[in-house]
């Protein structure tokens, strides 16, 4: 059995491990349940007020002799926020120990054959963060596409005589999720006595690269302290997103055929040398065992790469 073959069966069962890990909530102690219960208890006594389900406490880490060595660790804070805007239910040291599991198919390869392989072994734990990445702007995306008809939704509530956190809880109740949950932590707020002010600015910080989400929490802010129409500000917001949806499709259809263009020049390359590797592998032997050989690789490497943050560049069109 080959090397290779061994290293993709190790990642086909990484691979089912890490899609079962991202799948399972871990649940929370007995203890913290009594005190999460407790604490609800105790302020319904106080402010007459239900407190809401959402309410949790979190164990940022599963694993506590690593969570001590994380717990003041900035690049730990940095994953923490990035799984929260993800919308995935996992703890920063699991997310840590699957980015290092990302790691060893790489390295068997590089025990196996050559240790040039470490390099691609340090690339591939990014992966899981790649991952998260294109996660965020995917909830991002599907936020932005939900959020016009929202707008319509508060702005008939609040024509009809709603108060804006009726308005919010309506759009909670009847639209779907990740927009519906990004309410839902403005209405919680209100309902446990936080200034309306601050629970609307909190909108920001739930879903924070949603520029639309910007505008609308400045518009809502704005009319709060001098006054005037929102119903009407709402429908026209509404209306500059739906513009600027169709601005961006028609930007997509003109760029497309230039985006396969550099994925099919991407793949090129790789693809063809791991033909040539199977079929002869004796042919790539300079490439691998001779110091010219590595040295046009990593040129080789390095130039695609500068490509395709070429290619992204030059298509990258923002509005």
């Amino acid at each position: 059995m080959t090397p290779f073959l061994v290293s993709a069966i190790l990642g086909v069962l990484y691979f089912i491990f890490v899609a079962n890990l991202y799948q399972v909530r871990i649940p929370r102690s007995p203890e913290i349940e009594k005190r999460l219960e407790h604490i609800k208890k105790s302020n319904e006594q106080q402010n007459n007020v239900i407190a809401p389900d959402f309410i949790t406490i979190g164990n940022e880490f599963k694993f506590g002799f690593l969570g001590k060595y994380l717990k003041n660790f900035k690049p730990a804070e940095y994953l923490k926020d990035q799984l929260y805007y993800a919308g995935l239910d996992i703890q920063v040291d699991v997310f840590i120990l699957v980015s290092a599991l990302f790691c060893l198919p790489c390295l068997i390869i590089a025990a196996l054959t050559t240790p040039y392989f470490l390099l691609f072994s340090l690339l591939s734990a990014f992966i899981p963060l790649a991952i998260v990445k294109f996660l965020i702007m995917k909830r991002t995306n599907l936020f932005t596409q939900q959020f016009p008809e929202a707008l319509d939704l508060l702005s008939s509530s609040l024509r009809a005589g709603h108060s804006l956190y009726s308005a919010f809880d309506v759009i909670v109740k009847e639209m779907p999720a990740p927009i519906n949950q990004v309410f839902k932590n403005t209405v919680d707020e209100i309902s446990f006595g936080i200034d309306t002010k601050d629970a609307i600015m909190s909108l920001t910080r739930v879903m924070p690269f949603s520029m639309d989400l910007k505008f609308f929490t400045t518009a809502v802010l704005l009319q709060r302290e001098v006054g005037g129409n929102l119903a009407k500000v709402l429908d026209g917001l509404s209306v500059t997103i739906r513009e600027r949806f169709k601005m961006l499709g028609q930007l997509k259809a003109q760029t497309s055929q230039s985006k396969f263009s550099g994925i099919i020049l991407t793949l090129v390359p790789p693809l063809i040398s791991l033909v040539l590797f199977f079929i002869s592998p004796g042919y790539m032997d300079p490439l691998l065992h001779t110091p010219e050989g590595n040295i046009a690789v990593a040129v080789a490497v390095g130039l695609l790469i500068l490509g395709i943050f070429c290619i992204v560049k030059i298509l990258s069109i923002e509005i």
